[in-house]
């Protein structure tokens, strides 16, 4: 099932071992089009993840850990930092490849850090390994929006050798978990999809980090209840370069910086 800016497919292995797909998913994505790899994992796995994170966020204190080798992992806050790169208001759960974890995350995940990487023309392994390479390190980022004020501005992610797509996995569905606002992208005709109008939990979406994306207030007017984690939950696959690393450009590249509307 696909469409004329969407294409879904049915799993990643029908690509990784297709230079020819590859070579195309990254052309279309050039041009604008969005991709989703459809059911990568159950919506039982998810809700599993997510208690597991909400008993995390809800009996311990957020802190902020600089990005350097052997860090912990954590989670924190952005309440609209203004020391962020880009305005936003959710809750993170970050995760590195040198800390074991009880999902074994990076194994769960890893096609889609083998297809991120093969479509930046790295080796499909590049970034995952235990010690850092080229300064630069695999995150793996569970984010939740909450009702009433979960929400991130508008922006444009770098584009390098360490990534020509910032791949994201739907935890929660629209209409079920929350009902208005959502993660977007503005397409080079000036066409704004609601990614979460089109894909469900357990979909992960491709799409060029240079299209304007950004995430509409989920469920403006409602109540703000940080601890009733209810809202929008995602995944975002990402490499970022260590805190010490002044050899890349900065994670996030803002574009568009109007703060949403809260």
């Amino acid at each position: 099932m696909s469409s004329e800016n969407i294409i879904y497919i049915d799993s990643h292995k029908e690509i990784l071992s297709d230079k020819s797909k590859i070579s195309q998913m990254k052309n279309d994505m050039q041009s604008g089009k969005v991709y989703i790899v459809k059911n990568i994992i159950t919506e039982e796995k998810i809700n599993k993840i997510k208690d597991y994170l909400i008993n995390i966020g809800r009996h311990s204190l957020p802190n902020y850990k600089r990005i350097e080798e052997g860090c912990p992992n954590f989670h924190r806050l952005n309440l609209w930092d203004k020391r962020s790169y880009v305005q936003a208001c959710f809750h993170q759960f970050v995760f590195f490849p040198w800390n074991q974890d009880m999902f074994n995350f990076f194994d769960v995940f890893q096609e889609i850090y083998y297809l991120r990487n093969l479509l930046s023309g790295n080796l499909k392994e590049k970034f995952l390994r235990i010690e850092p390479e080229e300064n630069c390190v695999a995150r793996i980022a569970f984010q939740f929006y909450p009702k009433g004020q979960g929400a991130m501005n508008e922006h444009m992610d770098p584009v390098g050798h360490h990534q020509v797509s910032v791949p994201i996995l739907q935890m929660t569905k629209k209409g079920v978990d929350f009902k208005e606002g959502g993660a977007y992208v503005v397409l080079p005709s000036n066409k704004k999809i609601v990614l979460d109008d089109i894909a469900s939990p357990g979909d992960v979406i491709y799409f060029h980090p240079r299209l304007t994306h950004g995430v509409d207030l989920i469920d403006p007017g409602s109540q703000i209840d940080w601890l009733s984690f209810e809202g929008r939950w995602m995944i975002l696959f990402a490499v970022n370069k260590l805190f010490d690393n002044t050899q890349i450009e900065d994670a996030i590249d803002i574009v568009k910086a109007s703060k949403a509307s809260v």
